[in-house]
């Protein structure tokens, strides 16, 4: 993100998740809270919170994005962005377990959708479905900054379990910061309180699942609000930065084993935001972003050619953000020439200057769309019959 005032960035991401009871975006003045539940009009089903209810069947389902396996048989603990869930059933009810008093769900089911502000324990019970066979989708579309547990969809008795849907043929590995979160992306101004942040963010709609949809992919993402590779947007917590969080299955708690996940059949890296858009704080190793630059081209080219060798074969992507200038450039270009050398399949694509009319500077829906294309037509060219 741009220079804004020292730890804006990051004291947003703190407000976005502590947040206040009640939720309130304005559009384009405060009106409209988000509810703890909202179903779409057109639906035909009817969606309660409930209890955990006894004596109901664990249904298969597939999952997409980053987890470790929670103390329920079946459950999950999640932090990272983008945990999607889907199953397929016969009957005329279901049930979706969360233990969750951080995010925002949507769930989608027979051309409708449901969306969940902070649950909490309870399930989410849907009910009044025509008799017959379904296909439900659980996407968590908020960004956290602490875990949160996916409990699993569960049937009636009566219902019939199906086979989840199979993967798709491959999985794009997207892993950034904030702009690759959709950090306030639905927001149609820049002047955002944490709860309107909480409200207009939706990794659905951000160019990593943009560009899955166009190329018929699954996808993940390894991102979080203010995170880099060598520095933290105004130097916050050095001793944490995507270097050191990306091994982790949840990056709360670093014990944490990560569930087995397909190998990534692309990788895109979009890092550099936070470590040259704010200035050098006091006590950093630093003087300047051109000292930056000369340690973030070395850490770039290390970072990537760990993650190449963990998916082998797999092309990845450099997305540059070059409205951050010559010094994040100046590294990329480096990372890119280093990498070909090696014999790496890598691409260097530099974006445009955004519009990031969205919460705090942040690209909106309008620059998301813009990247994935630009992404699109790159693979398409570069990667034909990818």
């Amino acid at each position: 993100m741009p220079p804004l005032t020292r730890n804006a960035m990051i004291v947003a991401a703190v407000m976005m998740v502590a947040g206040t009871a009640t939720y309130v975006w304005p559009q384009p003045a405060p009106a409209t809270s988000v509810p703890t539940l909202q179903l779409a009009p057109e639906a035909r089903f009817t969606a309660r919170l409930t209890a955990p209810q006894a004596d109901l069947a664990p249904l298969p389902a597939r999952i997409s994005g980053t987890a470790a396996a929670g103390e329920a048989p079946g459950s999950l603990i999640h932090e990272w962005p983008s945990l999607i869930a889907e199953a397929r059933f016969a009957g005329t009810g279901v049930t979706l377990r969360l233990d969750d008093r951080i995010n925002r769900w949507r769930v989608s089911l027979d051309g409708a959708w449901i969306e969940l502000s902070r649950p909490g324990t309870r399930d989410l019970r849907i009910e009044g479905l025509a008799p017959g066979e379904h296909l439900i989708r659980a996407e968590r579309i908020s960004e956290s900054d602490g875990p949160a547990i996916f409990g699993g969809f569960f049937l009636d008795r009566d219902a019939v379990p199906l086979p989840a849907p199979d993967p798709r043929p491959r999985t794009i590995e997207f892993i950034g910061d904030s702009d690759t979160v959709g950090f306030g992306n639905t927001s149609k101004r820049r002047e955002c309180s944490g709860a309107q942040i909480f409200a207009a963010t939706d990794t659905s709609q951000s160019f990593p699942a943009r560009l899955a949809g166009a190329l018929g992919a699954d996808y993940r993402v390894i991102a979080r609000s203010g995170i880099g590779l060598l520095r933290n947007y105004g130097g916050a917590t050095p001793d944490r930065t995507m270097r050191t969080d990306y091994p982790l299955a949840v990056p709360s708690d670093m014990q944490a084993e990560r569930l087995p996940q397909p190998a990534a059949g692309m990788l895109v890296i979009g890092l550099g935001s936070n470590d040259f858009g704010s200035d050098i704080a006091e006590g950093e190793p630093w003087a300047d972003h051109a000292a930056v630059s000369r340690d973030f081209g070395p850490a770039l080219l290390e970072f990537a050619r760990a993650r190449l060798l963990e998916n082998p074969g797999a092309p990845l992507i450099l997305l540059a953000f070059g409205e951050y200038g010559d010094d994040l450039m100046r590294a990329y270009l480096s990372a890119h020439e280093a990498l070909l050398a090696e014999g790496f399949t890598v691409r260097l694509v530099t974006l445009p200057k955004l519009q990031r009319r969205a919460c705090l500077w942040h690209p909106s829906l309008a620059d998301h769309e813009m990247i994935a294309e630009t992404l699109e037509k790159s693979i398409r060219t570069e990667f034909p019959g990818w």
